[in-house]
């Protein structure tokens, strides 16, 4: 019953910042499903994992705070992808290095943040939900993946 409160709290939380973004500018569509993707993910994360209100009020905070870091890292290893795409044949052997060093570097913080925010959600969660954590994450990155493909399998 929690559960089914909770989700319902979420959803309708969702569907008025949907609402308030609608009423932007084209430019905001983007972050209008951004928007609406982690509210799916939070409900089925939750649902999955079988979430109580008290677990959730204090894993949502944990878990969008390790998203945030993850995010960032992307970011700056898109943008050295992107910088060595362009530049590979012109840029320097010491500035290659360096880019490269920095990308290994990126892949090492982000198994460290991984190992960090285990230990934290097994502080909050009985390890069985976090077992259920990572199979939920892993089914609703697939989940997305099969819902924003073409006909043809591409992306829409």
């Amino acid at each position: 019953m929690k559960n089914i409160r909770l989700i319902a709290l979420t959803t309708i939380l969702t569907s008025i910042s949907l609402i308030a973004f609608s009423q932007g500018k084209g430019y905001q569509h983007r972050a209008i499903d951004n928007q609406k993707i982690q509210a799916e993910k939070v409900a089925f994360i939750t649902e999955q994992v079988n979430l109580t209100v008290d677990e959730a009020q204090q894993f949502w905070p944990v878990y969008n705070e390790l998203n945030d870091k993850i995010s960032d890292l992307f970011n700056e290893e898109r943008g050295i992808h992107r910088i060595i795409r362009i530049n590979c044949e012109t840029i320097s052997e010491k500035d290659l290095t360096i880019k490269l060093d920095r990308m290994v570097e990126i892949n090492q913080e982000r198994a460290n943040l991984e190992h960090e925010y285990h230990q934290k959600y097994k502080k909050i969660l009985p390890i069985q939900k976090v077992a259920k954590l990572y199979q939920a994450d892993k089914d609703f990155r697939k989940q997305l993946l099969h819902k924003y493909k073409g006909p043809r399998g591409q992306m829409q």
